[in-house]
């Protein structure tokens, strides 16, 4: 396996780690909605049930007859507070972050790009002085001395005279 078979191996399993803890972490989303929703729903249904016979409902001078609430309106109610958590869950972070975050990020680029093009200002006019500049500290800088000789290799270790060898070498059949 290559450097970059390890590489690319290591950037998969990283993704698919990423994206299977996002999918953890949106399926707890939706269980978190559906409790809360369920629980909203119950204590609703447990309130409609000790409702007082004397609670007059009256919306658009109409009057609406709680006693009369079927498991229909229940199940409709359970809908919108499920609907509401959906809301609050999920439109209002991104309300808050189109409406705030992208306007914020937008001012930071534009400080940056701003700074950036004054940086290019500045070295465009100052240029012939960072010319000259760089020009001076050439001249003047201090040399650098030469390096000093390399020591000498070490020696050849002495030859090893064998027996019935001769050492001199004057002479092939001494």
């Amino acid at each position: 396996m290559t450097k970059s078979d390890h590489e690319e191996a290591s950037n998969m399993q990283a993704n698919r780690s990423s994206s299977s803890a996002l999918r953890w972490l949106g399926w707890l989303l939706l269980l978190g909605v559906l409790v809360i929703a369920f629980a909203a729903a119950l204590s609703l249904a447990a309130y409609f049930n000790e409702i007082p016979p004397d609670l007059l409902v009256s919306v658009d001078g109409e009057r609406i007859d709680l006693h009369g609430l079927t498991a229909g309106h229940a199940w409709l109610i359970f809908g919108a507070v499920v609907l509401a958590c959906v809301v609050v869950v999920v439109v209002v972070p991104l309300a808050l972050l189109f409406g705030i975050g992208v306007p914020l990020l937008l001012a930071g680029l534009g400080v940056v790009a701003a700074l950036l093009c004054a940086t290019v200002a500045v070295a465009v006019i100052g240029s012939p002085v960072i010319l000259l500049g760089l020009l001076l500290w050439w001249a003047l800088r201090p040399k650098k001395s030469a390096l000093p000789p390399a020591p000498p290799a070490p020696g050849a270790p002495p030859p090893i005279p064998v027996i019935g060898q001769h050492t001199d070498n004057s002479t092939p059949f001494a």
